[in-house]
């Protein structure tokens, strides 16, 4: 058995993504404790008679001489992963497994060469373990892959007839063929552009190996592809070149080496020790109960070694008399019996309206039921139904951090909340949207103390209960966290479960086109400037534009002195020199290809075969959501290239469509609304096109005279006013003089002066209590509101007007939110809400029910928060995104 080691590794880590499993220092130790569980159950189930592990070294390989763009768009690792790398060396040192690897080449030769050299010495199986479709040319007879399962479907080892029936090829060899053509988004290999994979099977079938297609490339049916293939043959064999998987790297087969040992319980069991490994310790120690009761003794004496035992946690009797140096300890409740879980014997008798405080790191729960004791234990050790009861009790309060996370664990156990939930971070969030949210920061803020253990936090809980639910009561917040956001974490939950079926292909194909566009513009830069030179250095484009071509006689600079050529400087320079705006093109088009069409693919989940996003509830200041991993919420839509990514955004299945909603200029009809203006109200009431009634108004001429520009111009000041533009910034913007664009703003509050009234009153309200505040009362703090420093008040005074206009927004598309999802699931209906991204939502909606989603959709988000004005919602229909939204 050889293992893949770094697939192993990040697929361990992702695996437990949505609840990273922590230990009570707070390390994450999800990729270790993934990659120790996965590691024992393929020695104990498959009981190889030889192993070892294959690892890159990060030096570059002789594919990287070749081919300087090798790997280059991979994302840096993780730091998780890169402080979990150590302690999985480690681990694979203590179950005495050999780890392989040869400086200048990759696992993937290490594996392939060691692999056929053990078929060569008589080795009837060679099983390689790792999820990488590359692997599949090396299968023989007795060469396969071991996949793991997706979906829930069990682990397969991949043969001969396996690899032919997933490639469409007839010799395993030929997928090697395949990733020359179709090329390979991870590793960067090029392929030919415009040839998919379906298109690459088809001409393998045909011709069986590129060689041959290049030789006979005059019989290629699709013109398309025939003048694809005759144009780009060198590259399709270089491609072919760097997939192909050495089967004689200079690494040599030791049989010896290579046999399998028995682990160093001892150290073996202090590692689980400080990892706190408790349910994988005591997994093994049972295995070995019953195989080898000698090496259980030695695992579970060294397990319970004085230098090997965890620092016990700090746990306390009474929780309302903290002293100022941190929880006190009562060496009574030093760690609970774990065996048979005591806590649970006196669940039976809770009273019914008892409040529980949960914290769920990693294999730990920590539990209490009173303020008087904490009960920490392994989740493996205790007994579900008695946690469900309680936890399920319609009766009681749940005290905990991070509701959306705790839910993911406990729905892993069969587990669903109900009753009361203070979620000391959703709380926190609303009473101070500007601070940070960690548990460590709240508890230094509000209770001056950073608990050090799980169960001290636990413990901590009871201390922020009462003060926060003060400060909510106080700011009148309450509602919101019970109307909106704590709904909303179920259907942020079911979003991101959801995800969103992406077309590879279709991503792909348009890699390939932009990636050709991106190097004629990279051809016309090198011919504007005279020679070659690194486009994405700074330094070297900077002595390009600056001391080369001289574009401007005052060189921008950083506060380095270096020359500055950032996004905003070189917009301003555009006119001064044809290369600036081959530049700026090009910057743009890579941005689109690394961060959205190249990336896509790689973080589709292998398991649901989706691209799946998390929605952040408690990041911005305003309300909003926020979307990470990836941002599905900025994907580019000014541009005609960035709205073309959303074509790849498709429906599950052929009996779905996307249907997507989106509020049509809430921002301008709140600020209508809050500001009570008769004249913007009346546009929007009579259906008017805002943007050419505000520049009739501003130019003083009737509306069928607008010109472009003018409507233009007015709907820059129609959005400016939302964030406080200066004249200054409309004449950056329009590209006009600061006069103009002063006057433009002063007749638009001329015909406005509701506007500015309640601009003014923003501000004044701000400057008197410190905050903003939205329609329902959402707050946002705003400590430089009364700087000396002008630059900090002007930055304040901005946010004082931005916050009830955009905050109002987030709180109507939450709430259309909230009652969208529940009117689905009170229906039973199969369409899923999947999608949100500012004033939009977007539904995979199942065809025989989309007039009844649609119906839904619209009236919800009408009637989320009634304004003094008509509230237009836009709804479209369609095979994708770009074609619905």
């Amino acid at each position: 058995m050889l293992i893949d080691g770094m697939a192993l590794v990040y697929r361990s880590y992702y695996a437990l993504n949505h609840s990273p499993r922590l230990n009570s220092k707070g390390v994450n130790t999800s990729a270790v404790l993934g990659f120790a569980t996965t590691l024992y159950d393929l020695v104990r189930q498959q009981q190889p008679t030889h192993l070892a592990v294959a690892f890159d070294l990060p030096k570059p390989t002789f594919r990287h001489e070749m081919y300087d763009q090798y790997k280059a768009n991979r994302e840096a690792m993780p730091e998780d992963i890169c402080s979990a790398l150590p302690y999985i060396h480690q681990l694979i040192a203590a179950f005495n497994i050999p780890e392989l690897t040869k400086e200048g080449y990759e696992a993937d030769d290490v594996i392939g060469t060691i692999s056929h050299k053990a078929e060569e010495a008589g080795f009837d199986l060679v099983l390689m373990v790792t999820p990488d479709k590359d692997f599949a040319q090396l299968v023989t007879d007795r060469v396969r892959m071991y996949r793991f399962g997706r979906m829930g479907k069990p682990d397969q080892i991949m043969g001969i007839p396996e690899v032919q029936e997933k490639f469409g090829v007839s010799d395993c060899r030929q997928v090697i063929d395949l990733l020359g053509l179709w090329g390979d988004a991870s590793d960067n290999i090029p392929g030919v552009a415009g040839v998919g994979e379906k298109t690459a099977k088809k001409l393998i079938a045909q011709f069986g190996s590129i060689e041959n297609i290049v030789a006979h490339v005059d019989e290629v049916s699709n013109p398309k592809v025939r003048e694809a293939m005759r144009s780009q043959s060198e590259q399709a064999l270089f491609s072919k070149k760097l997939a192909t998987i050495l089967l004689d790297a200079p690494v040599p087969f030791d049989e010896v080496l290579l046999q399998r040992r028995e682990p160093d319980y001892d150290v073996l069991s202090q590692l689980f020790a400080e990892l706190e490994f408790k349910a994988l310790s005591k997994r093994i120690f049972t295995d070995l109960s019953v195989s080898n009761p000698e090496a259980a003794l030695r695992f579970s004496k060294a397990a319970n070694s004085p230098k090997s035992k965890p620092a016990k946690a700090a746990t306390q009797l009474s929780l309302f008399d903290m002293p100022a140096e941190g929880l006190p300890i009562d060496e009574s409740m030093e760690e609970q019996p774990m065996a048979d879980f005591s806590l649970m014997t006196q669940l039976a008798s809770m009273p019914e309206d008892g409040d529980v405080a949960i914290l769920i790191q990693g294999p730990t729960v920590a539990l209490s039921v009173s303020a008087d004791k904490v009960f920490t234990a392994a989740v493996s050790d205790i007994d579900l139904s008695a946690l469900k009861r309680l936890l399920e009790n319609p009766k009681t309060t749940k005290l905990c951090y991070d509701i959306k996370s705790l839910k993911y664990i406990l729905r892993e156990i069969g587990i669903e909340l109900a009753g009361s939930i203070f979620d000391c971070q959703l709380v926190h969030y609303l009473v101070d949207a500007e601070a940070r949210h960690s548990f460590d920061f709240i508890c230094s803020s509000i209770i001056g103390y950073e608990p050090q253990t799980q169960q001290e936090q636990v413990a901590a809980m009871w201390l922020l209960y009462p003060r926060l639910s003060s400060q909510l009561l106080g700011a009148a917040l309450t509602d919101i966290y019970t109307d909106i956001e704590l709904p909303l974490v179920d259907v942020l939950i079911s979003m991101e479960q959801e995800g969103v079926r992406i077309d590879v292909e279709a991503l792909k194909e348009y890699s390939a086109q932009l990636s050709s566009e991106r190097d004629t513009i990279e051809s016309e830069i090198y011919q504007l400037s005279g020679g070659r030179f690194n486009i994405n250095s700074p330094k070297q484009l900077g002595e390009v534009l600056f001391e080369k071509l001289k574009i401007t006689d005052k060189p921008p600079r950083t506060a380095t002195k270096q020359y500055s050529t950032a996004e905003d400087v070189l917009q301003k320079l555009r006119a001064t020199h044809p290369i600036v705006d081959k530049i700026l093109e090009y910057r743009s088009l890579s941005k689109l290809i690394g961060t959205y069409l190249d990336s896509f693919p790689k973080l589709i989940n292998p398991e649901t075969g989706r691209l799946h996003t998390i929605y952040n509830q408690t990041v911005t200041a305003t309300g909003r959501l926020s979307s990470s991993s990836p941002n599905l919420q900025n994907i580019p839509i000014r541009t005609e290239r960035g709205r073309e990514i959303r074509r790849a955004f498709v429906p599950r299945s052929e009996d779905y469509v996307l249907l997507a909603a989106d509020y049509s200029q809430i921002e301008l009809r709140i600020i209508a609304s809050l500001a009570d203006d008769h004249h913007m109200k009346e546009a929007f009431s009579c259906g008017y096109d805002i943007h050419a009634a505000t520049a009739a108004k501003i130019y003083g001429i009737p509306m069928d005279q607008v010109s472009k520009d003018q409507r233009r111009n007015a709907k820059s000041v129609n959005f400016g006013i939302v964030y406080g533009i200066s004249a200054f910034g409309l004449s950056e913007q329009l590209s006009i003089p600061r006069k103009e664009a002063a006057s433009l703003i002063d007749e638009y509050f001329a015909q406005y002066p509701d506007i500015k009234a309640f601009i003014e009153k923003e501000m004044a309200f701000a400057h008197e209590y410190g905050y903003a505040k939205t329609l329902l009362g959402r707050r946002r703090y705003l400590p430089d509101i009364n700087s000396r420093n002008n630059s900090l008040r002007s930055f304040a005074e901005r946010n004082a007007v931005n916050m009830p206009i955009q905050g109002t927004s987030a709180d109507m598309i939450k709430i259309a939110m909230n009652r969208i999802y529940r009117r689905f699931s009170e229906l039973g209906l199969r369409s899923r809400m999947i999608l949100q991204v500012h004033d939009e939502v977007v539904i995979d909606a199942y065809k025989p029910e989309v007039e009844q989603v649609r119906a839904i959709v619209e009236h919800e988000m009408r009637q989320a928060l009634p304004l003094s004005i008509p509230i237009d919602v836009g709804i479209e229909v369609g095979d994708n995104w770009l074609v619905a939204h």
